[in-house]
């Protein structure tokens, strides 16, 4: 005697159809109401690929004009089925698009497609990241010089810092022309700090012994070693012109003791 599937089953089932493996018997637990079973399921698994890849085309417009529609569409088809949604908010999904752009065979030509995938998530990041009230300079200047080494300075939330091998920043002020030009990749590779300012995004590229203090304070290093790392980068880094700067732009946040 034949055995109704559970609900934990039809549910199991029906995210994997959706998901394109078609060879599964889920349609014998449809009702189609005039309409065949599996063209019913096709609309639901239509309206999820469109809005999953809405949602990836608002999160990587950059990667979008790099690509070309047809591109983006079949990745983003490639996505869906790989990376399915774990959350009811789409603006979580999206997270792993770099990673997967890095795999993609027919993406090997592009070896910065990925990176600029990683910016743009940085962006999405930082718009979305919790606020914090910016710390007074003034909070330091009266510590004791003996707890210099052990400062730690909590940066901004919304700050993120992206690494490249290519030149991102210039690859992603070309996407955001309109007047057509080729793309010129001959330039270093760069390094990007994104920020959120009120409710509008922030980005400057970063280099030498800045990128480095930051990416150091970042990881939660402590001010002493940090400025270490940014010397041994770049002899002539300044120390109190870096700091006035994060001051400056509101970035930090708070302190503590290593």
């Amino acid at each position: 005697m034949n055995t109704a599937p559970s609900l934990h089953d039809l549910q199991t089932d029906f995210a994997r159809w959706m998901l394109g493996e078609h060879g599964l018997s889920l349609p014998e637990a449809v009702a189609g109401n005039g309409l065949a079973p599996a063209a019913r399921l096709q609309i639901y698994q239509n309206i999820i690929f469109n809005n999953l890849t809405a949602a990836l085309r608002t999160d990587y417009p950059a990667v979008l004009k790099l690509v070309g529609e047809d591109f983006f569409e079949t990745a983003a088809a490639r996505y869906i089925r790989g990376y399915p949604s774990r959350s009811g908010n789409l603006q979580d999904y999206g997270a792993a698009f770099a990673e997967f752009l890095a795999a993609m065979p027919e993406a090997a030509t592009l070896p910065y497609l990925s990176d600029v995938a990683r910016l743009e998530w940085a962006r999405q990041e930082s718009y979305l990241a919790a606020d914090a009230a910016p710390l007074d300079a003034a909070a330091l200047a009266s510590l004791p010089e003996d707890q210099h080494a052990r400062l730690c300075l909590t940066l901004h939330p919304s700050l993120r810092l992206v690494e490249s091998a290519h030149p991102i920043w210039d690859i992603w002020k070309f996407c955001q022309e309109t007047a057509p030009r080729r793309l010129n990749l001959s330039g270093e590779g760069q390094a990007l700090m994104v920020w959120r300012e009120a409710s509008q995004l922030a980005m400057q590229p970063v280099a030498g012994g800045q990128r480095k203090f930051v990416a150091a304070l970042l990881c939660g290093t402590p001010l002493a070693a940090a400025h270490k790392s940014a010397v041994d980068a770049d002899p002539d880094f300044d120390l109190t012109a870096c700091l006035h700067w994060l001051f400056s732009i509101r970035l930090v946040t708070g302190c503590s003791f290593a």
